[in-house]
């Protein structure tokens, strides 16, 4: 019995080309397991439908690619077995799905699948997984079990929601697409190679600054940069507290839109996003400028 004991757990199994031991199985399926609990522990506050049910399957698929994209920029099976480990528990996205049913389980596969593709080199799948993405999110057909209308702790929390907030939301909107814009313009006229790393970083500086000027932002907005954040840390171990910070912050947002209070002002959540934003952005320049020599 000893003997069969010990065989199973040093024995190698293969799937493709992928390698795993009897003990990373039973790690597997207990992280599974913990993710399916959590899940559980808050499905039955609202209703559970058949669009609630896919969107948590979702979370699962979604992990499971996130997996694939660490593994594929590192090469690394421990650092893409953690990120699906910590996608399976991320209470954002568990929010998301078991809890409130929002479609951006839906999209937000289809988005990073794009971003997967792109940084592959396979630009036409992965534009056209993004547009998929984005008719999703416009779509929006959520049932909305609970408001998260406002909430994210954006530009507004910073200049004043009643002084500014009508003259904001008519420039607003110009100012980022002149910044998008611009971001274009400079990568074209400098011939810039978009590399995974490229890839991964712009992707992740949109998704900071896209709800962060973007006026009117419900309180989930920052869910794309909680996984963007998460891949970004598993390339770059050193910036670990990028994804860390930018959870407390979707968290906290999360708590202002259900109880109308946080533990700490929004303003404060409004400026750290503009610190991660501003450290994203600068390794965003050092990238590209080292891509151009």
């Amino acid at each position: 019995m000893d003997e069969f004991l010990r065989n199973l757990i040093v024995r190698k199994w293969k799937i493709g080309n992928l390698e795993f031991t009897f003990l990373d199985a039973l790690l597997a399926v207990c992280i599974t397991g913990t993710g399916v609990m959590l899940r559980l522990a808050v499905i039955e506050y609202t209703v559970t439908d058949t669009a609630k049910l896919i969107a948590i399957m979702m979370d699962w698929l979604l992990a499971i690619l996130c997996g694939v994209m660490v593994y594929d920029y590192t090469e690394s099976r421990n650092r893409a077995f953690l990120t699906y480990a910590v996608m399976v528990i991320y209470p954002t996205l568990i929010a998301n799905s078991a809890l409130w049913g929002k479609n951006s389980s839906y999209y937000l596969y289809f988005l990073f699948f794009g971003v997967y593709c792109y940084g592959k080199g396979e630009k036409w799948r992965g534009i056209i997984s993004m547009a998929v993405a984005a008719v999703l999110a416009a779509v929006r057909f959520e049932p909305s079990y609970k408001t998260l209308n406002l909430g994210w702790p954006n530009f507004y929390e910073i200049i004043g929601k009643e002084m500014f907030v009508d003259l904001y939301n008519q420039v607003s909107v110009l100012c980022l697409c002149g910044i998008l814009f611009t971001m274009a313009y400079t990568l074209v006229k400098r011939k810039t190679a978009i590399t995974k790393d490229i890839t991964l970083r712009l992707f992740l500086f949109l998704a900071l600054l896209i709800p962060y000027l973007a006026p009117s932002m419900p309180a989930w907005a920052g869910l794309t940069a909680d996984i963007a954040a998460l891949l970004y840390c598993m390339r770059w171990p050193k910036k670990f507290y990028v994804p860390m910070l930018h959870l407390i912050v979707s968290y906290s947002a999360y708590a202002n839109a259900i109880n109308g209070e946080t533990k700490l002002p929004m303003v404060l959540y409004a400026v750290i996003l503009l610190a991660l934003l501003m450290d994203t952005g600068a390794e965003l320049y050092r990238e590209i400028t080292a891509e151009n020599g």
